[in-house]
């Protein structure tokens, strides 16, 4: 839990960046056209998307334990009694609303890379000098989204259901509630979630992982461009004190 807070407080310090590294006037605002970034909404966004992905990352871990514990006791008994399988059936239904999470995530952060290329055109040059491994957000998340279809679809498969069929949990409840009436269903069931909650545990990290990087990267960009503008404005306010200096009635000699 320590490790879990440390690196939830770690992201948010990289988050923090994107605020303090601006000069006090833009603060509030950064815009490009008719794009606009709320930065102290965007750094809570952040901080938010990150706590919520070790939330569910540590929800799937204990649900992937229950599975085992079902298994074990389907070798037992023959097959769980209703309160476990009432249980197992709100587990499978969690498992779908961490698949809405990642997908929604994936896709905010996405467009946060986005509007924030549009507004700061060399960043895209800045990325690809870094050097620091595989930095093109948008197609990362677009393969996590993409490898968690396919997983789930290949696991749903073996019990009749597809991915679209999670979205509806009358569908869902209706098949859980068929595949029950059998060791050989019930048993079916919990391997086809936790293949999914096990390759979720995976995606989320990966998923937490990419955010900070992202993050990270935007606010040292960030850093770096306000750094230059002080230097840019250092400069300007010595050149008009000198010229004061050396003119003090402010003529300006002719060319």
């Amino acid at each position: 839990m320590k490790k879990t807070l440390k690196k939830i407080g770690l992201s948010t310090a990289l988050a923090t960046v994107l605020l303090v590294s601006i000069p006090t006037q833009s603060k509030a605002f950064l815009g490009f056209g008719d794009i606009v970034f709320d930065i102290p909404h965007t750094v809570t966004t952040v901080a938010g998307w990150l706590a919520e992905a070790e939330n569910w990352y540590e929800t799937l871990d204990n649900y992937k334990n229950q599975y085992d514990t079902y298994k074990s006791m389907l070798q037992n008994i023959g097959t769980l009694p209703p309160e476990q399988w009432d249980e197992f059936t709100k587990s499978f239904l969690d498992l779908q609303k961490s698949l809405e999470y990642q997908e929604a995530i994936s896709f905010g952060a996405a467009d946060f890379d986005s509007k924030f290329q549009k507004v700061f055109p060399g960043f895209d040059k800045y990325l690809g000098d870094a050097k620091s491994g595989n930095l093109d957000f948008h197609g990362i998340y677009k393969n996590l989204n993409q490898s968690t279809n396919d997983t789930v679809n290949g696991a749903l498969k073996s019990i009749g259901l597809q991915f679209k069929d999670m979205q509806n949990d009358e569908v869902t409840l209706k098949k859980l509630q068929q595949l029950s009436q059998s060791a050989t269903g019930q048993l079916g069931a919990i391997q086809a979630a936790n293949a999914i909650a096990t390759h979720q545990t995976h995606t989320l990290k990966k998923l937490q992982q990419t955010i900070m990087t992202q993050t990270n990267m935007q606010g040292q960009y960030y850093a770096m461009k306000n750094e230059k503008n002080v230097l840019k404005q250092a400069g300007r306010a010595k050149f008009m004190e000198k010229r004061a200096t050396t003119n003090p009635n402010n003529d300006v000699a002719a060319p």
